[in-house]
């Protein structure tokens, strides 16, 4: 185990026993976390729903919205989406997972949607499709989807090393410790329109 590794798995104990200790899973971490990170790319409903309380995790399971749309939505996050478990380290109840992670760079479709959507309805102040709350939400989604697409490349722009941390569920696996910024690197920087409304 790395020094690096050393100190991550330290700290993770540390916060760990303060919540209280569990038996030791016995299954591989490494396991959990290819399992997560298959199943994000794939859009396997199954494994992303035992972690649906995350707000991105949310948004990708709960999106509404023509079901076409939806499908180029998360072609387009995933289009250059891959990884590499590179290495990972457990002690007692907790481990981390080292990832290598390849995706395109969406940090900027944020602003882009914001100023497209205005712009659109800026333009479009008469139409029917502005005065329709469900038209209107069609349109939006339409946009972001084009942006998401025209931010997603033939080749990744990103190449992120990654942590992982995870804590035994007490009956032999291991459970992911997913935040937002964890989720936000996984998907390339992206932003939810929902964190510009929080603004």
């Amino acid at each position: 185990m790395s020094g690096f590794f050393s100190s991550i798995v330290t700290t993770l104990l540390t916060v760990y026993m303060s919540l209280g200790g569990t038996a030791a899973a016995s299954a591989p971490p490494e396991e959990t976390a290819a399992e997560f990170l298959d199943g994000l790319s794939a859009g396997n409903a199954t494994v992303l729903e035992q972690y649906v309380d995350n707000t991105y995790v949310n948004f990708l399971v709960n999106s509404e919205g023509d079901d076409e749309e939806l499908d180029k939505m998360r072609g387009a996050i995933f289009r250059n989406f891959s990884y590499e478990i590179t290495d990972s380290a457990a002690k007692g109840d907790v481990a981390v997972v080292q990832v290598q992670l390849k995706t395109d760079d969406f940090s900027a479709v944020l602003e882009d949607y914001t100023k497209d959507s205005y712009k659109y309805v800026s333009g479009n102040l008469y139409s029917d499709t502005v005065t329709d709350k469900d038209k209107l939400a069609a349109k939006c989604l339409d946009i972001y989807v084009s942006d998401l697409e025209k931010a997603a490349g033939d080749e990744p722009d990103l190449d992120t090393e990654l942590y992982l941390p995870l804590i035994s569920d007490g009956y032999g696996q291991w459970n992911l410790k997913l935040d937002d910024d964890i989720m936000k690197s996984l998907l390339g920087g992206l932003q939810l329109p929902s964190e510009e409304e929080d603004k």
